[in-house]
């Protein structure tokens, strides 16, 4: 058993987390920056929010903040939900005082229904929303869509860990309708979203190279996210057959 592992087990997770932070500094960054240290996928974020004139940034997963502390550079609200607690101590211990940080130590679909019940959903009408807590057995990714686009008429998803279609980006497989791809997205037909992807393909990205989509609803988003020079556009949905 690995000493942290031992720590957890004799004080608890929300002490072992703190204290990675504190004694494992090369956890912080594994990549270098947030979005997995991919260059393209930051330029891609800050056109997005800049284009689509978001008003707070959603995150699911927080992992150790190392895309939450990327999201805090834009200046708005960010509101991550982080499951697991040691995860949750160590991103608290890295991102202690930030103003804009609201963070919530719960499942994702759990903190998305917390949020849209909260105070903080009358005022937010433009979120982005960074969707990467799906992790192994436990895929709540449908249910994160269908709670954001249900209850936000404007609002631009990116998904990671996505396959993006024609390109050697990876992606997350899980088996048999666990794919994270365009056929996944079928069981969700009636949100009635646009898709979009990387313009450039995984050679010109750096750190992890892993794919993302973009999805969007809103008629007039939508026709904004098509004159952005960092995106490609994909299939609507419902897909034609």
């Amino acid at each position: 058993m690995k000493f942290m592992d031992v720590v957890a087990y004799l004080a608890g997770d929300r002490v072992a987390g703190k204290a990675e932070y504190w004694f494992r500094p090369k956890l912080r960054e594994p990549w270098g920056s947030g979005f997995n240290g991919q260059a393209y996928r930051q330029r891609i974020f800050r056109q997005v929010i800049e284009t689509h004139g978001s008003d707070a940034l959603i995150e699911t997963g927080t992992f150790r903040g190392s895309t939450t502390a990327h999201l805090l550079t834009a200046g708005l609200p960010v509101f991550t939900g982080e499951v697991n607690a040691r995860f949750h101590a160590f991103a608290e211990a890295r991102l202690r005082g930030s103003d804009d940080l609201h963070m919530y130590l719960m499942d994702s679909r759990v903190f998305l229904k917390t949020l849209i019940a909260s105070k903080h959903a009358a005022w937010i009408q433009r979120p982005f929303c960074y969707l990467d807590a799906h992790w192994l057995e436990d895929l709540p990714l449908a249910e994160e869509i269908e709670l954001i686009l249900g209850r936000w008429s404007d609002a631009v998803i990116m998904v990671d860990d996505f396959e993006v279609p024609g390109t050697g980006y990876d992606f997350d497989d899980y088996g048999g309708d666990k794919v994270l791809s365009l056929r996944y997205l079928d069981q969700l037909q009636s949100l009635q979203f646009a898709t979009f992807f990387p313009a450039a393909d995984e050679s010109q990205e750096t750190g992890a190279k892993r794919g993302c989509v973009v999805l969007a609803n809103n008629p007039a988003t939508i026709e904004k996210l098509q004159a952005v020079d960092v995106l490609k556009s994909g299939p609507g949905f419902p897909r034609e057959s």
